[in-house]
């Protein structure tokens, strides 16, 4: 996550008008990235069904503290709980109608509750294990707010989807390492042993790999050449996601039962591909947003 929470500032344009604020808030995020600092997630909320807009955590000005912030509220998915040292969340501003972005300091900050950050539960997903995506409550506690009021969801699409990019190239790793792995399985075997179904679903395999990456290059492309291309991303993440579980759903089909060892990897990265389309963001929010982004797009032509 954390080239993808410094996309909010490295990819987002300045507001019209006076930037100052801004562009002081960008060089203080980016010089504690250079200091070491990582940066992470954690606004995801129970019943929010993903979507930041909904967040029932409020936000409240700290009289000690001028142009502070203290928030209070559940979060889960704190992705790189105990390795970031910021995180950035959403809440309602005390007063206002609409959702705003914060960061909160977490580096050394303790859990128990002392510091008015409370560790609820640790990590246990099936899926991206790795991330210590820990769910946390949080009563009073201090945060500042993105130096752009009043834009949450600017600052969140100004991105043009480069965040989706990076979720997306983890993934395509994912499925790169699974069919090395399988292949080597292959190979491995006695040619008498590779039975027709393996064949088959080896190259039906190989033929959702090509798309996975032609789908990574035509996001990537797009982004490339307008700086801007949240439709094209998305429609690249969400094809990715469906062909991604297909192709692991096949390649435990060829490796067996021994693909439910723990000691396999591809029970994990089945798993691990199956949260694309599960948690960044849900199915039935990503498919909502890709409606809407069609809704404007020129008008469907065949291409020639």
């Amino acid at each position: 996550m954390h080239p993808g929470v410094l996309a909010f500032w490295r990819d987002t344009g300045s507001p019209k008008g006076d930037a100052t604020a801004w562009e002081a808030q960008k060089r203080l995020v980016f010089e504690t990235t250079l200091a070491g600092a990582w940066w992470g997630t954690i606004t995801s909320e129970p019943g929010s069904g993903g979507d930041v807009g909904r967040t029932r955590a409020s936000a409240r000005p700290d009289p000690g503290a001028p142009g502070g912030w203290r928030v209070t509220g559940e979060k889960h998915f704190g992705s790189g709980s105990g390795v970031t040292s910021y995180m950035i969340t959403t809440a309602l501003p005390e007063g206002e109608a609409e959702p705003a972005w914060f960061f909160l300091a977490v580096h050394g900050v303790a859990w128990d509750g002392s510091t008015g950050m409370t560790l609820r539960a640790e990590w246990d997903g099936f899926g991206m294990a790795a991330t210590d995506s820990h769910a946390f409550a949080f009563r009073d506690f201090p945060a500042t707010r993105f130096a752009w009021p009043g834009h949450w969801r600017e600052v969140i699409e100004g991105t043009g989807g480069s965040t989706t990019m990076f979720q997306v190239a983890v993934i395509l790793g994912v499925t790169d390492a699974a069919m090395a792995h399988v292949q080597r399985l292959l190979r491995a075997r006695e040619a008498a042993a590779v039975t027709a179904f393996d064949k088959v679903e080896w190259v039906a395999a190989e033929r959702e790999a090509w798309l996975i990456r032609q789908a990574y290059e035509a996001g990537l492309r797009a982004l490339e050449r307008h700086g801007r291309a949240r439709r094209e991303t998305s429609m690249a993440k969400a094809s990715i996601a469906l062909l991604a579980e297909s192709l692991l759903t096949r390649l435990c089909r060829i490796a067996g039962g021994g693909a439910y060892a723990r000691r396999s990897p591809l029970g994990h990265w089945f798993e691990d591909v199956r949260a694309m389309g599960f948690l960044r963001p849900p199915w039935s929010l990503a498919l909502e947003g890709l409606y809407a982004l069609g809704r404007d797009a020129e008008p469907y032509q065949a291409p020639v």
